[in-house]
């Protein structure tokens, strides 16, 4: 069949339009679009009115409910930080809190003896009469030196072999005798030793006797008062401790670093078997460590070279290394060690002062030092035994110009110390060596 002949399927072409151009089919498009946009809004609009709103209306209240949403969010923005804020300062005061309850804890374990400021102390005289103290305290024609920052406070270590106090202090032996002098502005502590068979004239006594019967006989007060007679400086106050309760101190540091020698550890192992220990001494030499029981018993010995000179060296070489050591504690260390030694502190210095030494100003100190004076000066004093018992006759007059260059940087004129018997005329002693010779 030729092509001619092929059957032709009718094919119906596509309507066309007399608008069929692009220029019309678009803007019927947007007449579509125009309708369809119209019919929602009227039906938002029927809908508004339907609540008896306007299309305008309609749409404020749309955005005025899509403000608030903004506004309540933010509100519970702000109510979580408030809260956080809350929270942390909820915890400050808690710390706060828990410090100032911690402090007033630690003070709580010193046995305070303050007086009010009225109080009348009274000592026992040699006569057995019963007089107020102040009423016989001498009174000097010049003022004792002194200055703002520096603050001094008699430390007594007693030895009444026994781990209780009694309430006075009275019938007590002081074996330590020691004076601190604390320079708050220059940030230095400085100790005096002096030694309890040093004869002295106590306040409303007509004799001389050795210091530390003053303590035995009339307690701390008498003896900080003979104290500031013979050295002409002002006490603020003093502290007590055991010997015996020693060993609790230097074990809450960790010890102590001592130079023994074989004769010590021989002397002071007799001591610690007083003490019903068994834990000796067997080393010796330089810088060799000892716990509690074994510092108290070298502290103690009393019977090896200088008798009771050298016996305040051993008792100073204890109380400074103390120190070293609790230096080098952690803070937590520092906290525990000071629990320690407060809860064995006997004193009458007010807690107000106890506080900002102990717990404030001692702590801050990052490598204190204690320079430190023993009494008497050689060339002040003679000694052996005088009648039936041994003492030490010094003339005071002597040390007290070397005690306020010590603790004052300065001398002043002062009152004449009286002197016992046998003790050296002034123009006898050897005043002429420079104090820094002296200071160890």
């Amino acid at each position: 069949m030729d092509n001619n002949n092929k059957i032709r399927k009718y094919v119906p072409a596509p309507e066309t339009s007399v608008f069929d151009n692009s220029e019309f089919t678009d803007l019927s498009e947007k007449e579509l679009a125009k309708k369809k946009n119209d019919k929602a809004l009227s039906s938002e609009s029927e809908e508004a009115f339907q609540y008896g709103f306007t299309k305008e209306a309609a749409k404020a209240e749309k955005k005025e409910n899509t403000s608030k949403k903004k506004k309540r969010f933010n509100h519970k923005k702000y109510r979580v930080i408030f809260g956080v804020i809350a929270a942390l300062v909820g915890v400050l005061i808690g710390i706060v809190c828990f410090g100032v309850w911690y402090k007033n804890y630690l003070l709580s374990k010193i046995t305070y003896q303050t007086k009010e400021p009225d109080a009348v102390i009274t000592i026992v005289n040699e006569r057995g009469e019963t007089v107020p103290l102040h009423a016989v305290t001498q009174t000097t024609r010049f003022e004792y030196i002194q200055s703002e920052p520096v603050k001094n406070y008699l430390l007594i270590g007693i030895d009444s072999r026994s781990r209780y106090y009694n309430d006075s202090g009275t019938g007590e032996r002081s074996d330590v005798i020691c004076v601190l002098s604390i320079d708050k502005t220059h940030g230095t502590m400085k100790l005096v030793s002096l030694p309890r068979d040093g004869y002295a004239l106590f306040p409303g006594y007509e004799h001389f006797y050795k210091m530390n019967a003053s303590m035995s006989w009339n307690g701390p007060d008498l003896l900080k008062e003979t104290v500031e007679s013979v050295l002409r400086i002002p006490i603020e106050g003093y502290a007590y401790v055991n010997i015996a309760r020693m060993a609790d101190i230097v074990d809450a540091v960790g010890g102590v670093y001592c130079d023994v020698t074989p004769g010590e550890a021989s002397d002071a192992n007799i001591s610690i078997q007083e003490m019903g220990s068994s834990d000796y001494i067997y080393d010796y030499g330089e810088g060799v460590w000892l716990n509690g029981v074994q510092a108290v018993g070298y502290a103690r010995v009393r019977h090896i070279g200088n008798g009771v000179y050298e016996r305040q060296e051993r008792q100073t070489e204890v109380l400074r290394s103390i120190l070293d050591q609790f230096m080098n504690l952690s803070a937590a260390g520092k906290m525990q060690a000071i629990e320690v030694v407060l809860e064995s502190i006997v004193t009458d210095i007010d807690q107000s002062e106890i506080e900002k030494l102990a717990l404030d100003y001692l702590p801050t100190l990052s490598h204190p030092e204690i320079q430190y004076l023993q009494l008497p000066i050689a060339g002040t004093y003679n000694e052996g035994m005088y009648g039936d018992e041994w003492s030490m006759r010094i003339n005071w007059n002597a040390i007290v110009p070397y005690v306020q260059q010590f603790f004052y940087g300065r001398t002043t004129d002062f009152d004449e110390v009286p002197i016992p018997r046998y003790a050296p005329d002034l123009d006898d002693c050897d005043t002429d060596t420079p104090l820094e010779d002296l200071v160890q």
